[in-house]
């Protein structure tokens, strides 16, 4: 009989010590799947918000700045663009056309930054805020912060402001715009409903605390001008292979801009991005390591109590390298069968989890929504790879040290 079949026999016969360590690499890989779902979750939330929430779209499109800018350059000027950097009316016309007409692209929003001061006549705040084209009013887009169509002048306020104004949804604004492009031009004013107030918390310290048309934005600073084009896909996994497509097209055009995903301008994302990924390799290495302790303390045991028999094996014609890798396969076959427990168990949770969670809103529909289970399964695959390599890695001390074992003591044992 083969090494591997030998060693497929053990596992099969059931014994409590093989038995156990199989439950607990298991459980801890089950741990990790879940773990790393709860961060592909965590991930998800975090490019919605970016991304519809805070209008960052999937693709941003600037005029191309200096080389070698940093990454909170690049938010900066996406975000608030230097004088002389915003498109013309031609340009952004031309670049919208350009975007539209290539594959896979669902939307294209101008937007416009503008700072300045609202005021009811009693109370006044600063505001930053932001003027977006009539394509995302009419479809409701974003999510924080809704326009209505029929009212140019409706704009929506964030809820802290709205509280430090004391303004509620119908109330009247003055709104006074800052014109960089004429620094010493008299300020402009603006007489505005308050159409919406929305909730800007766990938003970024960027986030816009007013919300306005388009065309609002560019009276209030006296402008035509169009500083970004903010692309929406309808299919955003294929995101990088988008950016190259929007940055051919427009080079082919003769148009020097900067083409940057949402990823690169929501500063909260890459903060969060890079805690999420230490925590799980924190409880990836924890786990592998548990992983190794369990297979070479079974490993070792086994080899120590089956002295006799292998020994045995031995003076039947076995040789030391078949040995070596009946205790190999062993530890693999133990990686193998915890994998398939894990994957059943991780799924079955989630399962389970994700129906109770949502029955439960379902009855509570005033309630926030629940946090559900995701499995993100390309961690799970590399999971599965690294279980089974740091099974094998752990397996052959013990394995080579019983493949060196006497024969004449293995047999008096």
């Amino acid at each position: 009989m083969s090494p591997q079949l030998l060693a497929l026999r053990t596992l099969i016969l059931a014994r409590p010590r093989s038995v156990l360590a199989v439950l607990l690499i298991a459980a801890g890989l089950c741990l990790l799947d879940l773990f790393a779902g709860s961060i592909a979750g965590v991930r998800a939330r975090l490019e919605h918000q970016a991304v519809t929430g805070e209008r960052l779209g999937h693709l941003t499109i600037t005029r191309a700045q200096s080389m070698g800018a940093g990454v909170s350059a690049a938010f900066n000027a996406a975000i608030s663009p230097p004088h002389g950097s915003a498109f013309k009316p031609a340009e952004a016309a031309r670049i919208t056309q350009l975007v539209e007409a290539i594959a896979g692209v669902a939307l294209v929003v101008p937007q416009m930054s503008v700072e300045g001061i609202a005021s009811t006549g009693q109370r006044s705040t600063l505001y930053r805020g932001e003027g977006i084209g009539s394509a995302a009013v009419e479809i409701g887009l974003p999510m924080h912060g809704r326009l209505k169509p029929d009212q140019p002048n409706g704009v929506a306020f964030s809820s802290n402001h709205a509280r430090a104004l004391g303004i509620t949804p119908g109330s009247n604004l003055t709104l006074t715009g800052v014109s960089v492009d004429k620094p010493g031009a008299p300020l402009k004013a603006e007489v505005a409903e308050l159409v919406d107030v929305y909730n800007t918390a766990g938003f970024n310290g960027s986030a816009r605390s007013l919300l306005m048309p388009l065309e609002l934005a560019q009276t209030l600073v006296a402008t035509e001008h169009t500083e970004r084009l903010v692309v929406y896909l309808a299919e955003p996994q294929k995101l990088d292979a988008m950016r190259l497509a929007l940055r051919a097209a427009m080079f082919s055009a003769g148009l020097a801009v900067d083409v940057h995903t949402w990823q690169e301008l929501s500063p909260t994302y890459i903060k969060r991005r890079g805690d999420a990924d230490f925590n799980v390799n924190s409880v990836a290495g924890m786990v592998f390591a548990v992983i190794a302790a369990i297979i070479a303390a079974t490993i070792s045991m086994n080899a120590l109590e089956r002295r006799r028999e292998v020994a045995t094996l031995r003076v039947l014609g076995m040789r030391r390298s078949g040995v070596f890798l009946m205790y190999a396969a062993e530890a693999l076959w133990m990686a193998a069968f915890a994998v398939v427990i894990s994957v059943v168990a991780s799924g079955l949770i989630a399962w389970v989890v994700n129906r109770v969670a949502l029955s439960y809103t379902t009855q509570q529909a005033l309630m926030r929504a629940p946090m559900l289970v995701e499995l993100d399964f390309t961690r799970m695959a590399m999971a599965v790879v690294a279980a089974m390599a740091v099974a094998l890695i752990a397996s052959l001390a013990p394995a080579l040290k019983a493949a060196r074992a006497d024969v004449a003591e293995g047999l008096g044992a």
